[in-house]
Order: C-alpha cells, then sequence, then structure tokens
C-alpha cells in the first residue's frame, strides 16, 4: 500500500486561510436566509468580520433587529431584505442567485429538506439545465490526520450508478476549490466484498474500474470499502487489501444512501471529538448548510467551505 500522504490542507484551519487568501482579492456576496438562528446570525457576523464575504440578510427585518438587540450583536454593515415570509426570502434568493446578484446562500432557520426540495424545484430556476444538486460534509475527525468528506447525506437518498457519477462530478469539482484535488474516494458499503444481492457493492466496483480506465474525471475511487477499511490502514490490511490506493487513507466517501452518509456524518459530529462543516453544490451558487444540533463554529466553517466555492 502506498505511503499515506497528508495534503497541505488538511484542517479546517487550512480551509480558512485558504477562504481569507480567496477573499482578500474579491469578497463574495453573501446571502443568509432566514436569520432568525443565533448561532447561525454570529457564524454570519463573524465571516462579516473576518472579512470573508459582502454580507446580506433576507428576512423579517423587524425580528431580526429585536434579535440582534436581545443578543447585543451589531448589524453594521449589513443588508437587510425584509422579507418576513421563509418560503418568499428563499425564493428571492434563488432568483437573486440566477440573476448574479449573489455568489454564496447561508441557511438560517429552515429545515434541510424544506430548503432542498424548494432549491430543486423548477420554478426556483437554483439548479441549472444539466447540473446536479448534492450535498458534501467535511469531517476534521481528531484521530484522523486529514479532512474526510462524505457525500451524498442530503439530496440524493437512494442514488443509482448515474446518479453517483454525478455526485463523483460535483465531489471533484469542490475538492479542487477546497485545495484537495483529485481525493481518494471510497465507495462505501457494508462490505469490502462484491455480492450480487447488494446492488451498492456492484456499483462501487463498476465505479472502481472506471476510475482505473480515467473515465472518471477529478477523483480517484475505489470501492466497494467497507467503512473501517476506509480509512483505518490495519484494517485494510487484516482483509487483504493491500493493492488500493484509497484504502486507508480515504479523502472522501460516497455512500450508497443518504441515510447512510446521514447517519456517518451526524455519528462522528455528534459522538466522536470532530471538527464539521457543509455545503450544498451545483446550483447556481453554493449554499451553507447546517443542522439544529450544529455548533456556532460548524456553521462558521460550513460558510468558509461556501466562500471557497463561490
Amino acid at each position: 500500500m502506498a505511503t499515506f500522504q497528508i495534503p497541505d490542507v488538511h484542517d479546517f484551519s487550512g480551509l480558512l486561510k485558504r477562504a481569507q487568501e480567496k477573499a482578500s482579492d474579491t469578497k463574495p456576496r453573501a446571502a443568509l436566509i432566514v436569520p432568525s438562528e443565533t448561532k447561525t446570525l454570529l457564524a454570519f457576523l463573524k465571516a462579516t468580520a473576518l472579512g470573508l464575504i459582502d454580507p446580506t440578510i433576507i428576512g423579517d427585518e423587524a425580528l431580526l433587529t429585536t434579535n440582534a438587540k436581545t443578543d447585543n450583536l451589531d448589524l453594521g454593515g449589513v443588508k437587510v431584505i425584509d422579507v418576513n415570509q421563509p418560503d418568499v426570502a428563499l425564493a428571492t434568493a434563488a432568483k437573486m442567485a440566477e440573476a448574479g446578484e449573489i455568489n454564496m446562500l447561508v441557511q438560517g432557520r429552515m429545515d434541510w429538506d424544506e430548503l432542498v426540495v424548494r432549491l430543486s424545484e423548477s420554478e426556483s430556476s437554483f439548479v441549472a439545465r444539466g447540473h446536479m444538486l448534492t450535498h458534501i460534509g467535511v469531517l476534521k475527525p481528531s484521530e484522523y490526520p486529514k479532512l474526510l468528506m462524505i457525500t451524498d447525506g442530503l439530496v440524493n437518498a437512494q442514488p443509482d450508478l448515474k446518479t453517483k457519477l454525478g455526485i463523483l462530478g460535483n465531489l471533484g469539482k469542490a475538492s479542487d476549490a477546497f485545495g484537495l484535488p483529485n481525493p481518494r474516494t471510497a465507495v462505501v458499503t457494508a462490505v469490502e466484498a462484491i455480492y450480487p444481492q447488494m446492488p451498492a457493492t456492484c456499483d462501487g466496483a463498476v465505479l472502481a474500474k472506471m476510475s482505473e480506465r480515467g473515465q472518471i474525471k477529478g477523483v480517484v475511487v475505489d470501492g466497494p470499502l467497507s467503512f473501517d477499511v476506509a480509512i483505518d490502514r490495519e484494517a485494510a490490511e487484516s482483509k487483504g487489501i493491500t493493492n488500493s490506493s484509497v484504502a486507508g487513507e480515504a479523502d472522501a466517501m460516497l455512500a450508497s444512501s443518504k441515510q447512510v452518509a446521514q447517519g456517518i456524518y451526524h455519528a462522528m459530529s455528534l459522538y466522536a471529538t470532530c471538527d464539521t462543516g457543509g455545503v450544498l453544490v451545483g446550483g447556481r451558487v453554493p449554499v451553507a448548510i447546517n443542522s439544529v444540533t450544529d455548533s456556532h463554529d460548524s456553521r462558521f466553517h460550513s460558510i468558509c467551505l461556501a466562500v471557497l466555492l463561490s
């Protein structure tokens, strides 16, 4: 097995530094949608203070002002578009993205599923023809020496082979923007063997062969690989997998379903010492995404990811 390689960008500090370098040239115009969530607003204002974004807030201005006073937050320099209905606020943001008036979105107090459904609707025009919306979660476990991406934990519930190719395409483009070109990507399944009765393992084998032949650009793919084999070299070697460029040192994981990706992401973020962030890609602009349980730091990390993709 090849020597373990740790990229220059291997944690969220490295991503922040890269985002600051990008913003020093041109700050992306960022819109926070429905800001009545203190942790997200704090993260948004932190990004503003650090010069990462040119900020706009789309939401109920009266409620925003009240919450800002309650939490002693300074909204100076932040443009506010007064819209007191969440669905209208999101529609407004989507139209601004289509018109090129903003470069990134930040999810406020809005459910994941509702956000994805509304942005995916053809009327919103947020996803251009021929493009596909996907989610990329980014993790930095304390016991793993580099960042670990996982996709797709939010949009595509049961992706078929064609959809998985689209997910990998989005992953490759995003990873390159993060400073992690050609990520070693494990097609994660329950086992590392091929079982016809488990279609996900067959997809993993097909994707691995396509990658070997150079038919998938921007990522290096191997599979099927179980979770332990993907990130633990000893586990990989104990199971006889010694000639893989991915096993034991994955940069990214392609999950077999939304449930699997989301399960891994939440398990690691809640029950491991792990920094996290997440972003929607494939739309007109990237969307910094968060869940109800995400910390202030996690929400800030998501904004940094969107800055890099803007």
